[in-house]
């Protein structure tokens, strides 16, 4: 094809601004690096089956497939592309990992994808076959997460040099985009982790830094065969690399329209026989064998249904249910760790939503301060005109626009991914973290005030150091190992088997609502140590003993457990038990703890459950000593026969808090007799007694009353009061602020039928 002189004479991405860009790098991988050390091994997604393909490579010689029944220690990732196992047992090759699988303790009472739960973050029981000096699987673990962030220092790379092309004066933009990747927290996570994400990474964004050079400079057969080379590896490595390899055809026919005679039949024929020549074959030639061998495997070049049917089936979404997903990419766009199940602070997500809403408002603030226009938008009948069209092609922001429909296909690539499988996950983006990072600093830049770019970094670092310190290490963190009883604990002494007892308890929510967390620590002793570990049920259980939530794992929250405790230590548990939502309030709730081996719980301590908002409080009907009146006051049923059970409606309100176990006094007689019957008991039927109201709570409570066998029929009166059952001390009841006497109320009449 014919080629036209250089545009622009564009500058070497790498030959100025070096000390910057060189500190961005180091400062990258240092913090990378911390990510790969603070975050515990294989509590990444996927991580675990990532490391166990590459062993299952080294171990065989050979790739895995999904066979039935399947791996579970490399389940879906056996059906990926295979170049970063093969990159990755290369690596690993010279390192002793004999009996890899029995070195990892996978936690059975882990559940990825839910930030809700209080326990079992971990994937993995960390044992001390993780701690320094690495050895073993350790040791290959933590290499392959080097590897995987010096792919990403490639990647930053790719981003520079993308930016210096598209802004060859001005290497601000270029700088900065590189910085804010640098530092995005969720970008730093996934190349701490063991993953084939980096790679593809890397690939496609070198790949559109080839292409992008090619828009700037004169067509070459060398180059556009690094282009299918590069398209190839990325096909080996993901089946993104499709994608890619689509992009860079049509890539390259715009390239190849910008010059005015392209529509020449010899330079069609010229450009389409050295796009398939350079670009294509050597695609096919690099992962064709990898689409055939798929094809006899699984009936699809792409592997993609063994490994939906292995990642939780085909789900059958619709557009709009994925659309519905949109919020959980954002977030983890930004900085969702482990297995997406552990969030960072809401400020963490505002720092950046208000970069990117800094950005696009500098867009439109350089676009408004623009005197024309034409620049800036496409006209509709620029589109319909060749000659227009043509001559957009060669616009300053059409290579710009042209990253811009990168993104579009990775995006629509995955929206077509969701639809089968969850996959609301920020870094399947990542391929196309080029045009979001040039975007992002494009907008930023628009803005005079150069202060905004070390604002911008300086956020960015805080963000990413505060989640790898203040997030994920102490998510992971073991319960500590105290000299003795904290005064704040209630001492116990608790046999409850394999050796372990329970010295103590401390309750650190004492007032709950439903669906809220309920917290306390535990303090255990091990002597003997546990030969196996053994698992801890604590349950929380209200009116009727009706269980209102549960707890049931390893101890440590899943991530200690108890046959790995120094013998004799005095270990700090702290659980989270979250009440069920439909709880019925209120209720003094009560805590057991026992083994999961069929014992008996033991009662160790109590919770108040409330509502989230109580009743409305009608007008007082009596007060019942300084700190209740009673509002409401129904008998039911008014007409009764012997033996017949009559319920007694009474509602409470607190005016303070009594501060004593108190007994409601529900009689049948007349004022100051004995009574014929009675219904005394502590209100709620002492699930909820008055030692623990406090003021403003508003209690629906009901007794029972039952009728004698024996009961002439006639007119009977219901009392009402309150006494301290152990003094047998009543309550001074007052009506319209005069004492009563023999201090009742009365309720109301009951008429006995024969």
């Amino acid at each position: 094809m014919n080629e036209q002189a250089p545009i622009t004479d564009h500058r070497s991405p790498i030959t100025n601004y070096r000390l910057p860009l060189a500190l961005i790098l180091i400062a990258y991988l240092l913090v990378t690096l911390v990510y790969s050390v603070v975050n515990p091994l294989f509590e990444a997604p996927d991580e675990h089956w990532h490391y166990f393909t590459v062993q299952y490579v080294k171990d065989n010689r050979a790739l895995p497939f999904v066979d039935e029944p399947f791996d579970p220690w490399t389940a879906q990732e056996a059906a990926q592309p295979p170049l970063y196992y093969l990159l990755g047992t290369a690596v690993i090759l010279p390192i002793s990992t004999t009996n890899a699988r029995d070195q990892v303790w996978l936690n059975p009472f882990f559940y990825a994808g839910d930030a809700a739960r209080l326990s079992n973050v971990n994937r993995v029981v960390h044992t001390p076959q993780e701690a320094w000096p690495w050895q073993g699987v350790a040791l290959a673990a933590h290499l392959l997460r080097v590897v995987s962030a010096l792919m990403g220092v490639g990647t930053l790379v790719c981003i520079y040099g993308c930016g210096r092309l598209l802004w060859p004066d001005d290497a601000r933009p270029a700088l900065l985009a590189t910085a804010v990747t640098a530092f995005l927290p969720q970008f730093n996570f996934v190349h701490a982790s063991i993953s084939n994400d980096p790679l593809i990474i890397l690939l496609a964004s070198l790949a559109l830094w080839q292409l992008l050079w090619l828009w700037f400079h004169p067509v070459t057969r060398p180059r556009l065969l690094l282009v299918g080379i590069t398209c190839g590896l990325a096909a080996l490595t993901k089946n993104a690399g499709l994608l890619l390899l689509a992009y860079a055809v049509g890539f390259l026919f715009l390239r190849a329209v910008k010059t005015s005679d392209f529509f020449k039949k010899s330079d069609v024929w010229k450009w389409g026989w050295q796009t398939a020549v350079f670009v294509v074959l050597p695609t096919l030639l690099i992962a064709g064998w990898l689409w055939l061998r798929n094809q006899q495997l699984y009936g699809d070049f792409t592997a993609t249904e063994p490994f939906i049917r292995l990642a939780e089936g085909d789900r059958g979404y619709n557009l709009w249910q994925v659309l519905g997903e949109t919020g959980g990419l954002v977030r983890s766009l930004f900085a969702v760790f482990g297995w997406f199940n552990l969030l960072a602070p809401a400020w963490v997500y505002a720092v950046w939503a208000g970069m990117v809403g800094t950005a696009v408002l500098g867009v439109w603030v350089g676009w408004r301060s623009r005197q024309s226009h034409r620049d800036w938008r496409l006209e509709i009948g620029d589109w319909v005109n060749l000659q227009s069209l043509i001559s957009n092609l060669s616009a300053p922001w059409f290579p710009g626009f042209l990253l811009f429909l990168w993104l579009a296909l990775v995006y629509a690539g995955l929206l077509m991914f969701m639809l089968r499988t969850p996959a609301a996950q920020g870094r399947l983006l990542f391929p196309a973290i080029v045009p979001l990072a040039l975007a992002l600093a494009f907008g930023l830049t628009r803005w005079r005030w150069r202060g905004v770019d070390a604002l911008v970094v300086g956020l960015a670092f805080l963000t990413t150091l505060y989640c790898a310190f203040f997030v994920i290490r102490p998510a992971y963190a073991l319960p500590p190992l105290l000299a003795q009883l904290p005064a704040t604990a209630v001492p116990l002494d608790l046999d409850v088997g394999e050796g372990l007892k329970l010295v103590g308890v401390a309750m650190e929510t004492d007032t709950a609502v439903p669906g809220a967390p309920v917290w306390f620590t535990l303090y255990w002793r091990a002597d003997p140590v546990a030969a196996r570990p053994p698992e801890l049920v604590a349950e929380l259980f209200g009116r009727d003993l009706a269980l209102l939530g549960n707890y049931h794992s390893y101890h440590g929250q899943g991530k200690y457990p108890a046959n790995l405790w120094p013998p004799g230590a005095l270990v700090a548990d702290r659980i989270g038990i979250r009440l069920d939502g439909t709880a019925v309030t209120p209720v003094l709730a009560r805590l057991f703890v026992r083994l999961a081996d069929g014992a008996t719980g033991t009662d160790v301590a109590e919770v108040k459950v409330i509502p989230a908002d109580w009743p409305e409080s009608s007008a007082p009907l009596a007060q019942v000593g300084d700190g209740m009146v009673v509002t409401v006051v129904a008998l039911s049923p008014q007409i009764a026969r012997p033996g017949d059970t009559v319920q007694v409606d009474i509602t409470w309100q607190a005016l303070a808090p009594p501060g004593m176990n108190l007994t409601t006094l529900v009689h049948l007689a007349e004022a100051g007799q004995p009574p014929l019957a009675t219904g005394d008991n502590q209100p709620l039927a002492g699930q909820y007694p008055t030692r623990v109201w406090a003021a403003g709570e508003v209690i629906d409570d009901q007794y029972r009353l039952i009728m004698p066998a024996d009961l002439p029929h006639g007119r009977y009166q219901v009392w009402i009061g309150m006494y301290d059952a152990a003094t047998g001390q009543r309550q001074p009841l007052f009506v319209g602020g005069e004492r009563q006497p023999h201090d009742v109320y009365l309720a109301g009449w009951v008429e006995v039928i024969e």
